[in-house]
């Protein structure tokens, strides 16, 4: 390998950077989200808000060492080394959000099986690259006895990840890659024109459409000015139990579902939200009324529903117990 100054400089500062942000970002979430109930998949969107630019900064890091000829062993064009090594570090970002799944819903095993692979995953990859970036800064010291282990991984990782991502698709079709693509989108900052369309929305005479823009399925920032917006009116409680008690209530079902309630918000809302949940179950498909496809969206939505609402609720005194068993009775 023979890299040059700019190679060396950008490569090392990749995998520096990247370091710092699992150590510093993904390291606290995992502690966070370690304590949290994760039945539900409400980690998903801000994991990945952490990885995805932990593992750009590493494909950078890859393709360095590759135009320097940190992979030319293989026997592969240049350009298709290029590709290879892209796709490579999407294979060990998969590896490493698979293994943060597994360590945050672990179970009955252990979560200690788990977090050493999260480290071996980025780390070697660092090492990997530093070495082999800056050969005259360590002489003497090779990583040979690294690449071919960590080659075989990352093979094996891409195969894994090219299995699933083919099973999903197929499984999933155009909704799944369109609920991908919003995740993506979500990952994305808000614009100013985003912001100023939320301020041009009257709390009164738009409240469907705020409580829309109020929920995980936007932007962050997008949903907190959404939820800023509603608050303003000094009606919103009043409104929003109205829409809790009529005959369609799921857009104010998910922004209680997904909003950070006050206790003046949990106690107005407590009743009305129980009510909204079981005009939902009566009606509900039950399993031998509808497709396979509408039944396992109605019982995803249910069982977030009912995991999330009831303890977000407690301590108000209104009991969901009686409508969780007639919902589960329904499904079944």
């Amino acid at each position: 390998m023979n890299p040059t100054n700019s190679q060396q400089l950008i490569g090392t500062s990749c995998a520096g950077i990247a370091t710092l942000l699992f150590l510093l970002r993904l390291q606290p979430f995992l502690w966070e989200w370690a304590r949290k109930e994760t039945s539900s998949d409400q980690w998903v969107t801000p994991a990945l808000y952490i990885l995805a630019p932990i593992w750009v900064l590493m494909m950078v890091a890859l393709l360095c060492m590759t135009a320097s000829g940190g992979f030319d062993w293989i026997g592969l064009s240049r350009t298709k080394l290029y590709l290879l090594t892209i796709a490579a570090a999407f294979a060990l970002a998969m590896a490493s959000y698979l293994f943060i799944g597994l360590y945050l819903r672990p179970g009955f095993t252990p979560r200690g099986l788990y977090s050493p692979f999260l480290y071996l995953i980025l780390f070697s990859t660092v090492l990997l690259v530093v070495v082999s970036l800056n050969q005259k800064l360590v002489p003497g010291f090779s990583v040979q006895w690294l690449l071919r282990p960590w080659t075989w991984f990352t093979a094996l990782s891409l195969i894994g990840s090219l299995i699933f991502s083919g099973q999903w698709i197929a499984t999933n079709g155009g909704r799944g890659l369109s609920s991908v693509a919003m995740r993506i989108i979500v990952l994305l900052p808000a614009t100013e024109e985003e912001l100023a369309q939320i301020d041009r929305l009257d709390p009164k005479d738009d409240l469907e459409t705020l409580l829309r823009r109020a929920n995980r399925d936007e932007k962050p920032a997008v949903c907190a000015a959404a939820t800023a917006r509603l608050r303003s009116d000094p009606a919103f409680l009043e409104r929003m139990a109205a829409m809790l008690d009529s005959g369609y209530s799921e857009p104010a079902l998910s922004f209680v579902r997904d909003a950070e309630l006050t206790p003046a918000e949990k106690a107005r809302l407590a009743r009305p939200a129980l009510n909204a949940l079981g005009r939902w179950v009566n009606s509900a498909p039950a399993p031998n009324y509808t497709t396979s496809e509408n039944f396992k969206r109605t019982r995803r939505w249910g069982d977030e529903l009912f995991r999330i609402l009831p303890e977000k609720f407690a301590g108000t005194g209104v009991d969901f117990s009686e409508q969780q068993a007639w919902y589960e009775e329904k499904m079944k």
